[in-house]
């Protein structure tokens, strides 16, 4: 189980393209990942969202979401190394 205490973070970014190729490279490596998805325009201040009080116009649609990929500790190497290799 992955938790703050035996998890580091990998890669952080809002490429979607660039966060899939890393996902299959990890598996294909069998590094074992857990990721997140953080809506950028979701942020709560006081009432409402962001995104509801001022709405998305001129965000791009590929920063809306910020992705990051966690690896356990003791698997960082070798998610790295799996990932220079190709």
């Amino acid at each position: 189980m992955f938790t703050i205490f035996n998890s580091e973070s990998l890669w952080i970014g809002t490429d979607l393209k660039q966060f899939n190729t890393i996902r299959d490279k990890l598996a294909a490596g069998g590094v074992p990942y857990k990721y997140k998805v953080k809506n950028q325009l979701g942020q709560s201040r006081g009432v409402g969202t962001t995104r509801g009080n001022m709405g998305s116009f001129g965000t791009p649609s590929d920063q809306m979401y910020q992705y990051e990929i966690l690896v356990y500790r003791k698997d960082l190497d070798k998610a790295r190394y799996v990932l220079g290799r190709s």
